[in-house]
């Protein structure tokens, strides 16, 4: 079956394992730009190379800023602009208050669990990018191998390198899973080209790239050069994956919406042609500039 790409404006979520060590500091290993700590009264200081943040400690940076992080157990999280976070002060939980964020476990250390506004999952990943929405929800985008996203009412999907999913306001729920140009991703986010050091994780990443490309080529996919944040619209009624309330909308509607059903509302709305006509089921994205 043919899979049909969108663009996506960026922007995910991670469940430790048993045996992972906790993730409650790292160190400032890279700084660009206006990058400040915020300590529990919420005075701030200008970050430092070599400086450690611990939990609840916050990190906030400015526009066109960013700044890489390097826990004891080699995890990588990586802040883009216009972003607060923060690490909890017991497991692996990172808070993302607003703006975008890299996440990039070694391998066996497990992933983590995110929290945006009201909405949290736990995540087993590889590498991946998690973006607030200001709806209250977040978007995962998982840039190479497999992972999964769960929610506390113990929903789950399952995420392959490309992919992205929106975690919905409130954390009871997800948007269709949606596949991304990985190739454009890469290229326009300063989360994974704007650093001194090249993430451990690339050769997996440039490798992902090269199956989607010569997916392209060979007609088995199509860059239909929508974003997938055009799903993103006001209520009512709702027609934003990032803002659909299933409890309120899909009661109105007296049955679930399907994937699909879901996918074909939004070109109907648009006004758009759907890509690949009827059988053209899989949304994928191309990312914008993360970071």
């Amino acid at each position: 079956m043919k899979t049909i790409l969108l663009i996506a404006a960026l922007t995910v979520a991670c469940r430790f394992s048993g045996m992972a060590a906790p993730l409650t500091e790292s160190t400032f290993t890279e700084i660009i730009n206006e990058v400040n700590t915020l300590n529990t009264a919420g005075n701030a200081a200008p970050a430092k190379v070599d400086e450690v943040l611990k939990a609840p400690e916050r990190v906030r940076t400015g526009s066109q800023s960013r700044a890489e992080l390097t826990a004891p157990d080699k995890t990588i999280t990586r802040v883009g602009a216009n972003t607060v976070f923060s690490y909890a002060d017991s497991g692996r939980t990172l808070n993302l208050e607003k703006g975008c964020l890299l996440f990039h476990p070694p391998k066996g250390q497990g992933g983590g669990t995110i929290k945006s506004g009201g909405a949290a999952a736990a995540v087993l990943g590889t590498t991946l990018i998690v973006s607030a929405t200001a709806e209250g929800g977040f978007k995962v985008i998982l840039l190479e191998g497999k992972g999964q996203v769960t929610l506390p009412n113990g929903k789950s999907v399952t995420l392959l390198a490309g992919q992205m999913v929106y975690v919905l306001p409130g954390g009871t729920g997800f948007s269709p899973v949606l596949t991304i140009n990985l190739d454009k991703l890469v290229n326009g986010s300063l989360l994974i080209k704007g650093f001194s050091q090249e993430l451990s994780s690339m050769s997996l990443i440039l490798a992902a790239i090269q199956q989607q490309n010569s997916e392209i080529a060979s007609g088995k996919a199509t860059d239909t050069g929508l974003p997938a944040d055009a799903f993103a619209g006001p209520q009512p009624p709702g027609n934003g994956l990032n803002t659909l309330n299933p409890g309120t909308y899909q009661n109105a509607v007296h049955q679930p919406l399907t994937d699909a059903q879901i996918i074909q509302m939004f070109f109907n709305q648009s006004g758009l042609s759907q890509p690949g006509g009827p059988g053209g089921r899989n949304v994928t994205a191309v990312g914008a500039p993360a970071g």
